[in-house]
């Protein structure tokens, strides 16, 4: 549901004119989740908008201008609620320390009552190598952002706007990428669908045609930039500080280069609607990265070779459209090697070969929407087993993960429901107590209220 917030009309004087409005739209969803499985960095509980949630909680500014002639001028731009901690102390959240105590090498956690340094061993550190971000999110951040301009030719978008592989993505899924949906593993990324599909490029331009014939052809561009001279950047930095001491951290391309370091990459799709069945289909490519001081520099790949994925998913409604099918597939590479043993990836510019599949079905019953998901990737890469020095000496084998998805919503109103949901991911790996990964299984079971507007 959109308000109108402005509408403006200016007459030209020969009587022609463009109208101008200002819409404002968006949709909150909060759950309370609770988290367990094997992992010991997994568990808990909490209530947010990222855990366990249904629906991504965004606030749509969108402003449009008809020039007449089916000329259209369109400019939008998201507020995410969820990216920026409101808890700057970290006293409620999952704080971003639990990283910087665990996750590098030479760290001194905290182990004193006081808040002063710890004492603890840089071997110590390294256990537990847990990026977590903060769970209890309610301040400002960005999400799809664009200005565009659509007529005869189709729309043309540029900034930030979806990638064509996650619409492709969303057709596939009646979870949207939500609790059990397979988009990202568990709440994370880099194993499921997430690792090779984009959710959207900060600096990208994208074509969408008119449809003909049931068919739309989309294209988008991403122009990356590996040129800018880092030669001179340090590899890493050390930042003290009275809670966790000195920790030696990796460093990034400073904001005085003018282009920051990215990967060029291109997208193209095609999509075919008619009647109750929807086909997607998307080609995701990712440049060479020669630079390896930049943009990946912190990753586990330093040089990052071209990766190619195919991706096609299908929904079909049937039963009068209260039940839908769907079904995707995927194929190609993306670019990083999984973990070999300490952490170190094995050979620097590998890239991992990865297909998976996904199943769904969603019922409806009055008011009562029903879900189940499964989806499964496969990835042929390093599985961390010395077999002796050097880039090349580590076994591969496949390594199969998996995430199985649950949710019935009971919808209020047209714009409000509330939902439980469970997920289970499983990282096809056995969890290691000793090392503390973060392999194993992970569940989320969670109850929710999601509000559009």
């Amino acid at each position: 549901m959109k308000k109108t917030l402005v509408a403006l009309a200016a007459v030209s004087a020969v009587s022609a004119f463009a109208q101008s409005t200002v819409t404002l739209s968006g949709n909150l969803d909060f759950a309370g989740a609770n988290v367990g499985g094997t992992q010991a960095w997994a568990k808990g509980q909490t209530v947010s908008t990222t855990v366990g949630v249904a629906s991504t909680s965004v606030i749509n500014i969108r402003a449009v201008e008809d020039l007449g002639g089916g000329m259209k001028v369109t400019a939008q731009y998201g507020i995410d609620p969820r990216l920026v901690a409101n808890d700057s102390a970290g006293l409620t959240n999952a704080s971003a320390n639990v990283s910087s105590r665990y996750g590098t090498t030479g760290c001194l956690p905290n182990t004193n009552a006081s808040g002063t340094a710890g004492t603890g061993s840089a071997t110590a550190c390294t256990l537990g190598n847990v990026n977590v971000s903060s769970n209890t999110n309610t301040a400002i951040g960005r999400d799809e952002l664009f200005v565009g301009i659509e007529g005869g030719f189709g729309n043309l978008r540029l900034g930030s706007p979806n990638s064509i592989g996650l619409n492709t993505f969303q057709n596939g899924s009646p979870l949207g990428t939500g609790i059990g949906s397979g988009y990202t593993g568990g709440g994370t990324s880099g194993t499921m669908t997430n690792s090779f599909v984009q959710t959207r490029y900060s600096r990208s331009v994208r074509w969408d045609s008119p449809a003909m014939s049931g068919f739309t052809l989309s294209a988008m561009y991403i122009p990356g930039n590996d040129q800018a001279a880092t030669t001179t950047i340090p590899s890493t930095v050390t930042i003290t500080s009275a809670v966790n001491g000195a920790q030696t951290v990796g460093a990034s391309v400073p904001n005085a280069n003018l282009i920051l370091n990215a990967r060029a990459a291109s997208e193209v799709g095609l999509r075919y609607t008619q009647g109750p069945l929807t086909v997607a289909y998307a080609n995701i490519s990712q440049d060479v990265q020669i630079n390896s001081t930049g943009w990946y520099a912190n990753g586990s790949s330093t040089t990052g070779e071209k990766t190619n994925a195919q991706f096609l998913t299908a929904s079909y409604a049937f039963n009068g459209g209260n039940t839908t099918v769907y079904a995707g597939w995927n194929d190609g590479d993306r670019l990083a090697p999984l973990g070999a043993a300490g952490g170190t990836a094995a050979g620097g510019n590998a890239t991992v070969t990865s297909k998976g599949n996904r199943m769904a079905i969603k019922h409806t019953m009055g008011p009562i929407d029903l879900m189940a998901s499964q989806t499964t990737q496969e990835a042929l890469g390093v599985t961390g087993t010395a077999t002796g020095t050097g880039a090349a000496a580590y076994t591969t084998g496949v390594i199969t993960a998996k995430v199985n998805g649950l949710r019935a919503d009971y919808n209020l109103s047209k714009t409000s429901a509330v939902y439980v949901g469970y997920e289970r991911y499983l990282t096809g790996a056995a969890y290691t107590n000793t090392a503390l990964t973060t392999t194993g299984d992970r569940t989320i079971t969670s109850m929710g209220l999601k509000k559009q507007f």
